[in-house]
């Protein structure tokens, strides 16, 4: 289990080739573009926790990881603890298998572009059916704070003006929403 603490920012986002140029501009650097499938799982509501817990299984390149977590709000604050753990699952069987156990919730298709400068990891998602989606997560740690927050409100003031409406919640809850 991994108790991490971000520094996070998530919006919609209307273009990313501005987003790219600010990217560049900072000495970001592409490392990858993946399509991705999560699957998000029913769980029972939890009576002692006010941080939805969640489970998904990522499917990306014919690899697939299960992932639970909490993490709050994004518009609650900048910082964020979560709660994450991240198993690698080789059994082709698993989703069948949680299907059965759990249900699926929702499905969410995207396409990630990711890039990366030292610890910041920039995610440039087109999800199906939403859009443009941005997310900007600094890892750090309590040594490393104060410089990572300062790094943080750097990147954010370049990119905000090439953003649009803050995003609260993941985007399951993006795609639940739609149904609605």
């Amino acid at each position: 289990m991994e108790l991490k603490i971000n520094l996070e920012l998530k919006y919609f986002c209307r273009d990313f080739n501005s987003i790219r140029k600010v990217l560049r501009s900072i000495g970001a650097k592409k490392e990858s573009i993946k399509k991705q499938k999560d699957y998000f799982f029913n769980l029972p509501k939890e009576k002692t926790s006010k941080i939805p817990a969640r489970l998904k299984l990522r499917v990306s390149n014919g690899e697939q990881c299960l992932i639970f977590y909490r993490r709050p709000a994004f518009s609650t604050a900048n910082m964020t603890s979560s709660d994450v753990i991240v198993l690698r699952v080789k059994d082709k069987k698993i989703l069948y298998f949680l299907s059965r156990a759990l249900g699926v919730k929702v499905i969410i298709k995207k396409q990630r572009e990711l890039w990366r400068k030292g610890n910041t990891v920039f995610y440039l998602d087109k999800i199906n059916g939403i859009g443009n989606v941005f997310e900007m997560e600094v890892r750090t740690r309590p040594k490393t704070m104060k410089q990572d927050k300062g790094n943080f409100e750097r990147y954010k003031e370049k990119l905000l003006p090439h953003l649009d409406k803050i995003i609260t919640g993941s985007n399951e809850d993006l795609v639940l929403k739609l149904k609605r």
